[in-house]
């Protein structure tokens, strides 16, 4: 065997072979009017890489290991990255304008709900919820009877012997008030095999490739009037 042939087979073997190490996952947290917390943790490749995060109103911690090396992370003022922020809004703002509300790609629950689809994101949902473990009690809401109603049958299919799912669906108004617990042991490339299946299926594709086709064609048209 050629070098250059050891060399593509060891490009295309190890992003398999890191993909297929298992990731852990476990977030536990509130999200209330009163009350908002969450403490998540991450582990993968046994423990080789870790990520903590927690969030207590409005304070944030973050922080990462390597082989139980703690990584170091540039941090910045809140008040400047606020700052920051602010000015990059009014930049926006002003370079878009009445525009922005031509280009905002409009999302309604009528385009959802069809059979075929909701069958397929079921189907998914079934094989991605083997891997996870969850137990959540709460209230939830949309302001659409109908995307509700979708969500509602989503979250029953999903509460099987795996998963404590107790949340009460609210059809009148927007709401969402959480309580619970998550946990996995996952294999990224079994994830990115059934995300690509479900993307590529005839019921998900008639949601994004005409909206793909019609971005392509108007790049097309604005490459093709400056060569004019």
């Amino acid at each position: 065997m050629s070098g250059w042939a050891v060399f593509i087979l060891i490009l295309v073997l190890l992003p398999l072979g890191l993909l297929s190490v298992p990731l852990t996952f476990r977030a536990r947290g509130c999200l209330r009017t009163e009350e908002r917390w969450l403490e998540a943790g991450a582990a993968w490749g046994y423990g080789f890489f870790t990520g903590t995060f927690s969030l207590k109103g409005r304070e944030t911690a973050f922080s990462l290991r390597l082989a139980g090396i703690p990584l170091p992370l540039s941090r910045e003022k809140s008040e400047a990255v606020k700052a920051r922020s602010k000015k990059v809004k009014k930049k926006d703002k002003k370079k878009t304008g009445r525009k922005e509300e031509k280009h905002r790609l409009n999302f309604s629950a009528a385009a959802v709900l069809n059979r075929d689809l909701l069958g397929a994101v079921l189907g998914y949902l079934q094989r991605l919820g083997q891997s996870f473990r969850i137990r959540l009690s709460g209230v939830y809401g949309t302001g659409d009877p109908a995307l509700t109603g979708m969500l509602a049958g989503l979250i029953a299919a999903m509460n099987t012997g795996y998963h404590k799912i107790n949340l009460e669906a609210d059809f009148r108004e927007p709401a969402l008030e959480l309580t619970g617990e998550i946990s996995a042991r996952i294999v990224p490339l079994v994830i990115l095999w059934l995300t690509m299946r479900l993307l590529l299926a005839k019921p998900a594709r008639t949601l994004w490739y005409p909206y793909l086709t019609i971005r392509l064609k108007r790049r097309k048209a604005k490459e093709g009037a400056q060569y004019v």
